[in-house]
């Protein structure tokens, strides 16, 4: 049965369906339908949906960010992966564009020394170290002591360290020092030669 406030909102102005013989007021079918509709529409526009948060609360990289001041941010920039620390920068750029939570994030944001290496855990990061070169161990280790400080890891990088043969880049890079040091001394060899009494023994 509609209530009063409902055939109130139905018929403005007082007007109403007629009475039956017993007094009860009988709403048409097609009424009924034309009242509801009104509701459903009225409800869809007038009532605000509290369940949903704002656009850009819900694009915020954790929860309560644009209440959060710089050294809160800070703060929680610690434990984050590169991924996240992506999202947190691109959000700050486009929304507060805060200098020094920018400049901490700088700080923080650089490639992982492994694949993925923010979801791995210390076993399978000593797993990937058994065979890695040495430029690959120090960015592990070099990485280690910037973000996660795990001894498990640092222990293993250390141990590796020493065994671990050089990757292509570092053997190109001794290999040209090298060649250097060879050029040096045969260009000293040559002045030596030059000089007046040189070639004398």
């Amino acid at each position: 049965m509609l209530s009063v406030w409902a055939l109130s909102a139905l018929y403005p102005g007082g007007a109403g369906p007629e009475k039956t013989e017993k007094g009860a007021r009988c709403v048409p079918p097609g009424e009924q339908v034309k009242f509801l509709d009104a509701l459903r529409n009225r409800g869809s526009h007038d009532v605000p949906d509290v369940g949903e948060p704002p656009a850009d609360e819900a694009d915020a990289p954790m929860p309560g960010y644009d209440k959060l001041d710089d050294r809160q941010i800070a703060a929680r920039l610690d434990g984050l992966s590169q991924v996240e620390l992506a999202a947190v920068e691109a959000y700050e750029r486009s929304h507060l564009d805060r200098t020094q939570v920018l400049d901490k994030l700088r700080y923080m944001r650089t490639d992982e020394p492994l694949p993925g290496y923010d979801g791995l855990n210390p076993e399978q990061i000593a797993e990937a170290l058994a065979g890695a070169d040495a430029e690959t161990v120090k960015a592990v280790r070099d990485y280690e002591r910037k973000f996660a400080h795990r001894p498990r890891v640092m222990d293993e990088a250390a141990r590796v360290l020493p065994t671990a043969q050089p990757s292509a880049g570092e053997a190109r890079a001794r290999e040209a020092q090298e060649a250097r040091v060879r050029e040096g001394f045969s260009k000293r060899e040559k002045t030596t030669r030059d000089l007046p009494g040189g070639g004398a023994r």
